[in-house]
C-alpha cells in the first residue's frame, strides 16, 4: 500500500497536495480530450489489411505460376478461404472509417482500401468463371495444318506467318475457342453490372468513376480527340508500312495482318536474343542501377510450351519478391517487352512505402507510365546510337517505325476506351460496334471474325483508360528528364536517383498527383503528340539537312 512521504504528514500540506492532484487530473483529462483520438475500427481494419496483403501475395503467386508454367489456376479457392474479407459489411465498415478519418494520408489509405474491397467483392463472385477462362486458355488447342496448336501459341504464329492466306486461316481457326470464351465472358459482364448496382451505384461505369476519382466522359473525349489528332499521321505511316514488307494497301489490310506488320524483321539483326539481358543491364547501369545486385527482382526468360507469350511483371511481395516473365520470339519485340516490364519491376522493387495500400492498391496509370518510360528508351535516338550498331539511315527508319507503332497503340486503346464505356453501359449490338471502332482506329477492312473479339479484348476495370493516360504521362516525365539531364538522361546516375525517389513512393501517387510532382498541371496529350512529331521529323531528310546546318 502506497503512503505519503513523512514531510506531507501535516493537515495543511495534505489539503494542498490533494488540491494539486485534483487539478493535475483535471488538466490531464482536458489535454486528453483535445488530443487526436485513436480512430474507431482501427484494430478491425488493421486485421483486414493484414489478411488482404496475405491474399494478394497468394493470388499473385498463383497467377504467376499459371502464366509462366501453365499450372492450374484456382483463385476461387483463395476467395472462398477469405470470403469474409469481401462482404458488404466490410465495405461499409471501411467506408464509415474513411468518412470519419481526419488525417488526409490515412483517409487516402482508406479510400484505396475501399476501392480494393469493392472491386475484389465483385472479383470474388466472378472467380469461378475467370478461373475457368484462364485454365481453358492455358490448355485449349486449335486444329491447323493437321496439328493441334495451343491457343496461346497462335499469336506468335500470326506474327511470323508470311502468307496472308495463312494468317487468315490461323485467325479464323480461333473462332470456336472465342465462341466458348464469349459465352463465359457474357456471364462475367452480367455479374459485374449487377453487383455494381447491388452496391448502390447507378451503373458499373459510375462505380469506376467514383472509386478512381475520374470522369469517363472526359477520358472518352480525350480518346476521341487523340483519334482525330492522329488521323493524318497514322494514315501516312500505315500506307508506308503496308507497302513495305507486306506489299499491302488499306483496301486489303485486315486485323489478322497486324501482328505480322509489327513483326518487322528488318531490325532484328541489331537486337539479337543473345544480347537481350546484357543490353538491359547496361542500360540500367547507366542510371546507377545494378540489376544483378537486386536480389528482390528475378527474370524468367525460359521457353515453355504452356507459358503465356506476353511479357508480364508480378509484384508478388512488394518490394521483396518481384518477378518478370518473358517468352522471347526474337528481335526488337523482345527488347521492348522486357524493357517495359522492367519499368514495372523497378517501380515495385524500389518501393519504400510500408503502408499496405501504398504498396499494392493504386490505379495503374503511374506504374504503366514507368513501364512506357523504360520501353521507349528503344525509341531514344541517343540510346540507339549507344546500344545498337545500326547505320544512321537504318536508325532513322527504326525511329519512324517506332512512331508508327506508338500511334497505332495509342489509337487502338483510345478506341478500346470508347468501346468499353459503351459495353459497360449496356449498349446494343456490341460486336458490330466493337468491329466498327477498331476499323476506324486501325484502318483495316472488317473480317467476319473481328466481332468475336468484342469481349476477349476488354481490360478489367478500365485498365485501358489507365494505359491511355499513362502514354500521356510518360511523355511528360520523359520531357522532365530530358530538360533536367539532356536527351541521354539514361546515362546519368542523377536521373536514376530522381527516378528512384519517384519509385520509392510506390502506389501512393495517383496519375494526377505524379503529373503535379513532375511539374505539370494535369495529364495531357500535347507532349505525346509533340514527341511523335519529333520522331517522324528526325526520320526525314529535311531533319538531317537542318541538323547539319545548325551551329
Amino acid at each position: 500500500m502506497y503512503s505519503c512521504p513523512a514531510f506531507f504528514q501535516n493537515d495543511g500540506l495534505i489539503r494542498e497536495f490533494a488540491t494539486f492532484c485534483a487539478l493535475m487530473v483535471l488538466g490531464m483529462a482536458t489535454l486528453s480530450s483535445c488530443a487526436p483520438q485513436r480512430p474507431k475500427y482501427t484494430e478491425q481494419i488493421e486485421n483486414l489489411r493484414a489478411r488482404a496483403e496475405a491474399l494478394i501475395k497468394a493470388q499473385s503467386l498463383m497467377a504467376y505460376e499459371n502464366w509462366t508454367f501453365g499450372k492450374e489456376s484456382n483463385q476461387d479457392s483463395l476467395y472462398k478461404a477469405n470470403a469474409s474479407l469481401f462482404t458488404v459489411d466490410t465495405i461499409s465498415l471501411v467506408t464509415r472509417a474513411e468518412k470519419e478519418e481526419p488525417d488526409t494520408v490515412q483517409k487516402k489509405r482508406l479510400r484505396y482500401f475501399r476501392r480494393y474491397l469493392v472491386t475484389e467483392h465483385i472479383a470474388k463472385e466472378t472467380a469461378p468463371l475467370t478461373d475457368w477462362i484462364n485454365n481453358y486458355e492455358a490448355t485449349a488447342t486449335v486444329a491447323f495444318d493437321g496439328k493441334q496448336i495451343l491457343y496461346r501459341e497462335v499469336p506468335i504464329l500470326l506474327a511470323n506467318a508470311n502468307s496472308q492466306s495463312r494468317r487468315r486461316a490461323l485467325y479464323a481457326s480461333l473462332d470456336p475457342i472465342l465462341d466458348t470464351l464469349n459465352h463465359k465472358l457474357v456471364e462475367v459482364e452480367t455479374v459485374r453490372r449487377r453487383m455494381a448496382k447491388d452496391l448502390g451505384y447507378s451503373s458499373f461505369n459510375s462505380m469506376i468513376e467514383e472509386l478512381n476519382n475520374i470522369s469517363l466522359d472526359e477520358i472518352r473525349e480525350a480518346a476521341q480527340q487523340i483519334l482525330a489528332a492522329t488521323d493524318s499521321t497514322y494514315t501516312t505511316l500505315l500506307a508506308e508500312n503496308l507497302a513495305g514488307e507486306l506489299k499491302l494497301t488499306r483496301d486489303n489490310f485486315y486485323w489478322y495482318d497486324v501482328a505480322r506488320l509489327f513483326r518487322n524483321r528488318q531490325f532484328d539483326r541489331y537486337f539479337p536474343e543473345t544480347s537481350l539481358m546484357d543490353v538491359l543491364k547496361k542500360s540500367y547501369r547507366g542510371l546507377g542501377i545494378d540489376i544483378d545486385a537486386q536480389k528482390n527482382l528475378t527474370i524468367d526468360a525460359e521457353q515453355r510450351e504452356k507459358k503465356n507469350r506476353r511479357a508480364v511483371c508480378y509484384a508478388i511481395d512488394v518490394p521483396n519478391d518481384i518477378r518478370l516473365s518473358i517468352k522471347p520470339i526474337g528481335g526488337i519485340d523482345d527488347y521492348a517487352a522486357l524493357f517495359h516490364e522492367m519499368g514495372h519491376g523497378q517501380h515495385y522493387a524500389n518501393t519504400k512505402e510500408h503502408a499496405f495500400e501504398f504498396k499494392y492498391l493504386n490505379e495503374p496509370t503511374v506504374t504503366e507510365c514507368y513501364a512506357f518510360l523504360s520501353e521507349y528508351l528503344l525509341a531514344n535516338q541517343a540510346w540507339l546510337r549507344l546500344y545498337s550498331t545500326m547505320p544512321i539511315p537504318v536508325l532513322k527508319d527504326l525511329v519512324r517505325f517506332q512512331a508508327f507503332h506508338r500511334v497505332y497503340y495509342v489509337r487502338r486503346y483510345a478506341a478500346k476506351v470508347v468501346y468499353e464505356i459503351a459495353l459497360h453501359s449496356g449498349e446494343s449490338d456490341l460486336p458490330a460496334l466493337y468491329a466498327r471502332l477498331m476499323k476506324r482506329a486501325i484502318g483495316c477492312v472488317n473480317f467476319r471474325s473481328d466481332e468475336k473479339r468484342y469481349l476477349i479484348d476488354v481490360d478489367e476495370n478500365f485498365y485501358s483508360a489507365a494505359y491511355l493516360r499513362a502514354w500521356f504521362l510518360e511523355a511528360q516525365l520523359n520531357a522532365k528528364l530530358t530538360n533536367d539531364f539532356g536527351p541521354n538522361w539514361f546515362e546519368h546516375p542523377q536521373a536514376g536517383d530522381y527516378l528512384r525517389s519517384l519509385w520509392a513512393k510506390g502506389d501512393s501517387f495517383n496519375g494526377n498527383e505524379l503529373a503535379h510532382v513532375i511539374g505539370y498541371e494535369t495529364i495531357a496529350a500535347d507532349l505525346l503528340l509533340a514527341e511523335i512529331d519529333r520522331m517522324i521529323l528526325f526520320s526525314t531528310k529535311q531533319m538531317a539537312t537542318r541538323k547539319q546546318s545548325s551551329p
